[in-house]
């Protein structure tokens, strides 16, 4: 895993309860690109 994040530039996000823990923390996932825009709007939120 350490050498595929360092690849990757040390990040990697990995889906699992990822939808669910950004609607507990209040995101609207109510659009076709939900997480494109959380990406963009909400960046904080994801790298909780």
């Amino acid at each position: 895993m350490r050498d595929f994040l360092n690849k990757c530039g040390g990040y990697a996000v990995i889906d699992g309860g990822f939808a669910t823990e950004l609607e507990r923390l209040g995101v609207d996932l109510n659009d076709p690109l939900w997480s494109a825009k959380c990406l963009f709007t909400s960046p904080h939120l994801v790298r909780r």
